[in-house]
């Protein structure tokens, strides 16, 4: 009887440790996934609370682009250059992944091995998302510049590669897009400025700018434009980053613009 109530025991407490271990390595990839979502988030919030939301900035009514802050934007695209290669590299797996099946060229021992390899690096772009949004966030700190004022300039500069996205080999990747978020939030940018224009000097520039303006955003609401300006910004904007085009072009990341222009979610805030 004593052996029998023995066994039960020492059959219950497997039991028990089982579960407090399975609980442990739930409650550890929680808090592995969790904490450091919660970092970048407060990261994002302390950006948001010094320079607002995106839409809280307001273009100069000219477009033109000082120098100082096209410098500043240069300097923000350098600093997220190894994470841009980083991420470009998952993409690049995601499309040799959806390429094995077709491919007669591999042995399925080959395919199978470079499935695997494949998936490693598809499970490693939460985390890489993350170094992501931290390095651009921690980057735009470090330079005093808004979210706002990042999202002008970078869709601005890089029209015509926006554009041409679609012949790239990441055309078919969602990450290749500029997401409704991004292009709404842009529209209301491009707003603020026609109503700047509107109440400034009435004369042939403004009014041609005016103009164009306009048309970009009808062009955009419309989806006749899936991306802004794709035969390049306003002529002014064009100068004011003309002497930086050969910069602007080097440190351009291909595919991954609905990464580079990612935000949290509004509702969400996360301060210490």
């Amino acid at each position: 009887m004593n052996s029998a109530k023995e066994k039960n025991s020492s059959s219950r407490k497997w039991r028990l440790l089982a579960l407090a271990t399975v609980l442990f390595f739930i409650a550890a990839g929680i808090y592995y996934v969790l904490v450091p979502v919660q970092k970048s988030k407060k990261l994002e919030q302390t950006l948001v609370d010094q320079f607002g939301w995106v839409t809280d900035y307001t273009p100069p009514a000219s477009g033109f682009v000082q120098p100082e802050r096209a410098e500043k934007f240069i300097r923000v695209r350098e600093d997220v250059q190894s994470n841009c290669a980083i991420f470009q590299g998952i993409l690049d797996s995601v499309i040799r992944l959806e390429g094995l099946e077709s491919n007669q060229d591999m042995s399925a021992g080959e395919k199978a091995s470079e499935g695997l390899d494949g998936l490693k690096e598809m499970f490693s772009a939460a985390p890489n998302f993350l170094e992501f949004m931290d390095a651009r966030n921690s980057s735009l700190l470090a330079e005093e510049m808004g979210l706002g004022e990042y999202v002008y300039i970078y869709l601005a500069a890089y029209g015509q590669q926006l554009a041409r996205e679609t012949d790239s080999k990441y055309a078919d990747q969602e990450e290749a897009t500029v997401s409704a978020r991004a292009r709404e939030e842009y529209i209301q940018l491009l707003g603020k400025q026609l109503s700047a224009l509107e109440t400034s000097e009435n004369n042939t520039s403004n009014q041609v700018l005016a103009t164009t303006i306009r048309t970009e955003i009808l062009a955009l609401r419309n989806g006749a434009h899936a991306s802004p300006w794709p035969g390049g910004p306003p002529a002014i904007t064009d100068e004011s980053l003309a002497p930086y085009r050969e910069q602007l072009d080097k440190l351009y990341c291909q595919g991954i613009v609905e990464v580079e222009l990612m935000q949290k979610n509004r509702g969400l805030n996360f301060r210490d």
